[in-house]
């Protein structure tokens, strides 16, 4: 699906994901949902990744596919061109050294009952790297590479004594400790305010440099993943609608549901000419039976009837830009 930049760390072919229902509600059995139908992507080294999309279009289902905390439903991932999906028991343990997540809410991510040395210094025990000395040295190092310093005052402090932005760094601290090959960050600054959201993007950003990790940042912000990350998907209702890098996404954005997006960012006056897509209906338009073709069909200002009946593939508009489009 797209050019040679390099080395994949990881590469998703054909994943789908669907939630079974289970049983009934007054004799009616509840319908499947569909999470994801048909995403593949490719992650080089050293880049930031971008998977940007509104709520509930599929972009933490990714993320979690790829640790494997939820099973796929067909398709396969590859880490280092090795396929590693369902993997199981020791194998997994040894994909997990590799692979780490950094989750949305560091208010349930941290174990209550754990202090800041032992959320951290945890990871290592489990993969059994060094003596007790040696744990407390990595964490010492990593927590200060996450502008936690001097680490000593933040070693037995719980989570309850910490605010919202020192328990995110933990938890980053937490992901780095292993020093792995790829990193998810799943809207690691959803809960944080403006100021203390750029410092966690700027950690990110000084861990790749620091531990040479690649990373895939999830997010709905496409202001965030601009600041951030090299390249960046678009995914809507479990599809990928467009790929390319980040300058493209935002000053070139080709598909109706991106421009969408960028309509839906704050403008100020004085910051230019500011263009409107007006890709968006107001009013959702009525789609007879199951939807069988592009799912932003439904809201699209620019659809044809094409579009209600076939899936566009992603199909290349130039170099390294991807659009799954009919209309473009």
């Amino acid at each position: 699906m797209m050019e040679n930049q390099g080395n994949a760390i990881i590469e998703i072919q054909n994943v789908s994901k669907v939630y079974r229902s289970r049983g009934a509600l007054f004799g009616v059995r509840a319908k499947d949902v569909v999470a994801l139908r048909q995403v593949s992507l490719k992650i080089y080294k050293g880049e930031i990744f971008g998977l940007v999309g509104e709520s509930g279009s599929g972009k933490t289902t990714v993320g979690r596919l790829i640790v494997g905390l939820e099973e796929i439903t067909s398709g396969e991932i590859f880490l280092d061109q090795e396929n590693v999906t369902g993997l199981k028991g020791k194998a997994m343990k040894a994909f997990r050294r590799k692979v780490q997540m950094i989750f949305q809410d560091p208010y349930q991510s941290l174990n209550p009952q754990r202090s800041v040395l032992d959320t951290v210094s945890e990871p290592l025990s489990i993969h059994r790297l060094g003596r007790s000395a040696d744990r407390k040295e990595m964490a010492h190092k990593v927590l200060k590479s996450v502008g936690l310093s001097p680490p000593e005052a933040f070693f037995y402090r719980y989570p309850h004594r910490l605010s919202g932005g020192q328990r995110q760094r933990v938890a980053i601290a937490r992901a780095m400790v292993l020093n792995p090959d790829f990193v998810i960050a799943d809207e690691p600054t959803s809960m944080l305010d403006a100021s203390i959201s750029a410092q966690i993007f700027n950690i990110l950003l000084k861990m790749r440099s620091t531990f040479h990790v690649t990373q895939m940042f999830i997010t709905h912000s496409l202001a965030a993943a601009r600041y951030l990350c090299d390249r960046i998907a678009v995914i809507y209702r479990g599809q990928v609608m467009e790929v390319g890098s980040g300058e493209t996404i935002i000053r070139s954005p080709k598909h109706p549901y991106t421009q969408a997006l960028i309509d839906a960012l704050p403008k100020f006056k004085g910051s230019g000419e500011i263009k409107q897509y007006g890709t968006l209906l107001i009013e959702e338009r009525e789609v007879n039976g199951e939807p069988m073709g592009c799912p932003f069909y439904p809201r699209c200002t620019v659809a044809e009837i094409r579009c209600e009946r076939e899936i566009p593939g992603l199909r290349m508009l130039e170099e390294g830009h991807y659009v799954a489009c009919f209309n473009v």
